[in-house]
């Protein structure tokens, strides 16, 4: 009985060696070749554009101010960055996100803020102001939009936008 469980015991040592010994492969170590050009494509791609705007408009007694649209091409994509100021003229406090606004496409298409970046949203004490960036996803087709604001049902007000 001693015999065969040393027997097993051996047979397991070996399989486990040999299983895990391996051939090892030997490590290219020749250096990667960069495409500069290609590279700087990218960069430049990647390189945002900012427009300063001042778009006003008031609903709910909270005067909304569009003052910067910040853009970032990709390849299919255009990532859109929102700089808005929200200032509570009422005599209460009002929650206020970035979840309330949307975007429509000249082509009819509706998109929701990113909700991988942090947007703004808060409540808004009376006579004080939120100032935050809305997110958003657009195709690279798309070169004017509808910003909405519409915290329940009803739209309350809009913007028109170029996206450039």
């Amino acid at each position: 009985m001693k015999k065969g469980i040393f027997y097993a015991i051996s047979f397991c040592t070996i399989f486990t060696v040999v299983a895990c010994g391996g051939v090892r492969e030997e490590i290219n170590r020749t250096p990667l070749k960069t495409d500069q050009a290609g590279i700087n494509e990218v960069k430049a791609e990647e390189k945002p554009k900012t427009q300063d705007v001042e778009l006003t408009k008031t609903a709910r007694k909270i005067k909304m101010t569009v003052s910067q649209i910040k853009q970032t091409i990709t390849k299919k994509n255009t990532e859109i960055e929102l700089k808005l100021e929200l200032t509570n003229n009422s005599t209460r406090e009002q929650g206020v996100g970035a979840n309330d606004f949307r975007i429509e496409a000249d082509d009819g298409s509706e998109y929701r803020i990113d909700g991988t970046k942090i947007n703004f949203g808060d409540v808004v004490a009376p006579k004080h102001t939120l100032k935050g960036s809305a997110y958003f996803t657009l195709p690279s087709t798309i070169k004017q939009v509808n910003l909405i604001y519409q915290p329940e049902n009803k739209m309350e007000a809009a913007w028109k936008l170029d996206i450039k």
